[in-house]
């Protein structure tokens, strides 16, 4: 037992030695007998022991009048009934906010594409225009 145990053991169970836990009671009381720092935390704690015996007790009584006030100023929400302000989302995206992000998204990637092949010669593309649009599916592309 060290005093930082028994300045614990005073905090959470007050200076009666009653209220300490069992096992560590002989040690503590020990250490109360050999250590003045011991016995000036015990002093303290009996000091604060008394002040907080000394504080008035109110018994808690229940006014059915003013219980019955106080729930009548809260309102009440019906069984399965929301209010609109409840249902709506705190916020939403606007409708065309996909589609702008689409076009950003098609824009971006056209431009990197455009922008890393600087030397793609356009005449392959033009000779794959009558291939494409003459495809239904099951002709192939003649390389």
């Amino acid at each position: 037992m060290n005093t930082k145990r028994l300045e614990q053991i005073l905090a959470a169970y007050g200076a009666k030695s009653e209220r300490w836990p069992e096992a560590e009671r002989p040690d503590a009381l020990a250490l109360l007998a050999r250590d003045a720092q011991a016995q000036q935390l015990l002093r303290d704690a009996r000091r604060l022991d008394g002040l907080l015996d000394s504080l008035p007790v109110s018994e808690p009584t229940l006014d059915a009048s003013s219980l019955a006030a106080r729930l009548s100023e809260r309102p009440q929400e019906t069984a399965g009934v929301r209010s609109p302000a409840a249902s709506r989302p705190r916020w939403h995206i606007p409708f065309i906010m996909p589609n702008l992000i689409g076009l950003a998204a098609a824009a971006v990637a056209g431009f990197w594409i455009g922008w890393t092949n600087p030397g793609t010669d356009n005449t392959q593309v033009a000779e794959l225009v009558p291939y494409v649009a003459d495809m239904n599916g099951e002709e192939s592309l003649p390389w």
